[in-house]
């Protein structure tokens, strides 16, 4: 119970109380309350992590600018580009460059693809993914299905997002020591609005190959 007092602190009292009857109603289901109960803390952190960003940072970004943000790692690597998608109608393209990747995020990506915030998304993750990240290696599998999106297996540690609005103008480069997923360390994150840094990273990761057979072969042309 302190945990849940400490994750829920700050928080509207109403909103609190709707997830604490939601987790009750969920502890009736045998077997599905332990999952429910993570995915709520997950909710709670992203959305604390959010209303920070909103604090700090501009709604928009102007090209030019870069922006430099150090965390206790109460603010989630996804929560920047959440933030960013919030200033824009939507984004005709978004990379995501990570080691690995968490269940919550990729299900958010799914939401923002389904929803057309996200036209055209790209997926460049470790060498680690497939074996040791069954489940997200599945559903990341199923958004290439569903959606068209592309997913490179590499030797890769490197930890940057992209995401695009031509119609705005919007180019962003998001570069962070932090993997896209829940991390209690000290990450940095830095936010370039640059078409010169966007082009640049995006064109390193269109040349990379999946050394992974099955997302390769779903990108042979």
């Amino acid at each position: 119970m302190l945990m849940q007092a400490d994750i829920f602190a700050g928080f509207d009292p109403a909103t609190v109380q709707a997830i604490r009857a939601s987790q009750a109603k969920d502890r009736q289901a045998a077997g599905r309350a332990r999952a429910t109960k993570s995915q709520s803390r997950h909710q709670f952190r992203r959305a604390k992590a959010e209303a920070t960003l909103k604090d700090i940072l501009p709604a928009a970004f102007t090209p030019g600018d870069s922006w430099h943000i150090i965390s206790h790692g109460d603010i989630d690597a996804l929560s920047y580009l959440s933030h960013a998608i919030q200033g824009v109608s939507h984004f005709d393209y978004v990379a995501l460059s990570t080691w690995c990747i968490a269940k919550p995020d990729i299900e958010q990506i799914a939401a923002w693809l389904d929803a057309g915030r996200i036209d055209t998304f790209e997926l460049y993750a470790g060498e680690i993914f497939p074996n040791q990240y069954g489940d997200e290696y599945e559903a990341m599998q199923q958004l290439c299905d569903t959606y068209g999106c592309k997913l490179v297996i590499a030797k890769n540690h490197s930890k940057v997002t992209l995401a695009s609005c031509e119609a705005s103008g919007t180019y962003l480069a998001m570069e962070s020591s932090a993997n896209v997923n829940t991390n209690p360390r000290i990450e940095q994150t830095a936010i370039h609005a640059s078409r010169d840094l966007f082009d640049f990273y995006r064109e390193f990761f269109s040349e990379l190959r999946s050394i992974d057979r099955a997302s390769a072969n779903r990108h042979k042309v």
